[in-house]
């Protein structure tokens, strides 16, 4: 297995038993699809075999590339320039299906059982919640605030907003699978990355601290850091890629221990592949 990091200043870097590479430069965001990796740049995606990173190709992709998921046979990528969702072939990169999603897109989500996808709308005050394979809306949840974060816990939705009402603060909400909004949970400073443990504990990133939260927003602990721009789960724990720190970090899942695997200019996400 190897470690991937999306560095918009230093490049993407694989670093593996067969030692540490440079790959491209100014990566965006990754995403594992099938046995190859995905690294989208600004207008371009480069395809990279996962176990030995050599270079397979690539294709373009909408501006502003900002997040990516995947299924068997489909790749979606978030583009917060063009206010858009795309479904694209993840081996040719043909466009398959394309639908808009809010104003300047921050996140998105797919749900454990894999039929809808859920986006952070960002400026447009709301989470979008579409049907996977067609690019749906099914619904539009209205939320105060830009949304920067969305992630399914169970059948719920949970979603992290910046709202300024005179100073900024990060706040995170539940919405349920009737729609019913409560709060969890209300921090000073910017909103980060979000991640749900299968055991339904919640990581909540924001300015300054690295939350784990219990299902009811009650804090379990809290570890220091920047400002989380990507958190992804991993063998052991998860890893933090803080763009403010500069560096990435390999967490436990309970946040009891927290080592630095990286630091270089602006990681905005890490993988282990």
């Amino acid at each position: 297995m190897a470690l991937w990091i999306a560095d918009e200043g230093a490049g993407l870097i694989r670093s593996g038993a067969d030692g540490e590479r440079r790959l491209c430069a100014q990566p965006l965001s990754l995403c594992a699809c099938g046995n190859t990796l995905v690294c989208a740049q600004a207008q371009q995606a480069a395809v990279y075999a996962a176990d030995t990173g050599a270079a397979l190709g690539g294709y373009p992709l909408p501006p502003g590339a900002r997040r990516m998921c995947a299924l068997p046979g489909a790749l979606y990528c978030l583009s917060s320039d063009a206010d858009s969702i795309s479904l694209l072939c993840p081996r040719t990169g043909r466009l398959l299906l394309c639908a808009q999603a809010g104003c300047y897109p921050r996140d998105l989500a797919l749900s454990p059982c894999r039929r809808m996808l859920a986006v952070a709308g960002g400026a447009a005050g709301a989470v979008l919640v579409y049907r996977a394979r067609e690019l749906t809306l099914i619904r539009s949840l209205p939320l105060p605030g830009v949304v920067s974060a969305a992630a399914f816990a169970g059948a719920e939705l949970l979603a992290l907003c910046a709202v300024d009402e005179g100073r900024l603060q990060s706040r995170l909400f539940r919405i349920s699978i009737h729609g019913v909004v409560s709060a969890l949970g209300c921090w000073e400073g910017l909103p980060g990355a979000l991640l749900i443990h299968p055991d339904g504990m919640i990581v909540c990133g924001v300015l300054g601290k690295l939350l784990l939260l219990r299902p009811d927003g009650r804090v379990a602990r809290c570890l220091p850091c920047g400002l989380p721009a990507c958190l992804r789960p991993c063998p052991g724990g998860l890893l933090c890629a803080d763009a403010l720190d500069g560096c990435v970090t390999r967490v436990t899942a309970a946040l009891t221990d927290a080592q630095c695997v990286y630091r270089g200019d602006s990681p905005l996400d890490a993988m282990v592949l």
